[in-house]
């Protein structure tokens, strides 16, 4: 593994592991070990992975994945024994086991496209896009969810220092479920929508594809 400088593709990466990475260590015959994991959906994000997160992070780590589809839980990802790997995540602030209390490291925080990058990953793994019918037309409404507040507090900061207006809003699910409070940040209506499209720039092909749609609508 070499380690990487920090940078755009580094943040971005980051983004990806607050939204869908895990990591912690585990005794791997007789010895401690880190192992780290990055899942996505196994349809809606494929993608995404093959043709963004797989070459940009061999490249930053020099560690080939292999990716792969697990239909019980249906997700699309990989996942690597590498104490170094899992080291380097910690000292950049990142926590092992449950994310119950992340957020943008520093490092990443003092820097306008750094800062950019690392909400591209984020939304990347974490976002979604939904289009409502409003008054007959199609309405855009951008959200990120997340079940940890510091996070949360961090984007509705970084968001509407950005110029994208947001809102924040907590839903408690039924315990019964086993489901965790979480929090949610929205970004609404059309201006907000090409803004958000034109500066965060997602690279994850479903949100493309969803912009095209409204995009498509406007025409009709």
């Amino acid at each position: 593994m070499k380690t990487p400088n920090i940078s755009n593709f580094l943040a971005e990466e980051t983004g990806w592991h607050i939204g869908d990475g895990s990591m912690n260590f585990y005794k791997n015959k007789g010895e401690l070990k880190g192992i780290y994991q990055l899942r996505g959906h196994i349809e809606d994000d494929k993608n995404h992975y093959i043709k963004r997160i797989k070459p940009i992070f061999e490249e930053l780590y020099a560690i080939k994945i292999n990716l792969r589809e697990m239909p019980l839980t249906r997700v699309f990802g990989f996942q690597v024994w590498n104490t170094e790997l899992v080291e380097f995540k910690e000292k950049l602030g990142l926590p092992l086991g449950k994310k119950l209390d992340i957020a943008i490291p520093e490092v990443f925080t003092q820097n306008k496209d750094l800062i950019i990058s690392a909400i591209r990953g984020i939304f990347d793994t974490d976002g979604g896009i939904n289009l409502e019918k409003k008054n007959n037309k199609s309405y855009p409404r951008i959200y990120i969810t997340t079940i940890c507040p510091t996070l949360a507090k961090q984007l509705y900061k970084l968001l509407n220092d950005l110029g994208l207006r947001t809102t924040i809003y907590s839903e408690l699910y039924n315990k019964e479920f086993n489901r965790q409070q979480t929090f949610r940040l929205t970004m609404r209506g059309e201006e907000m929508f090409h803004k958000f499209m034109k500066l965060i720039t997602p690279k994850n092909p479903k949100h493309f594809f969803k912009y095209q749609k409204f995009l498509n609508s406007k025409s009709l």
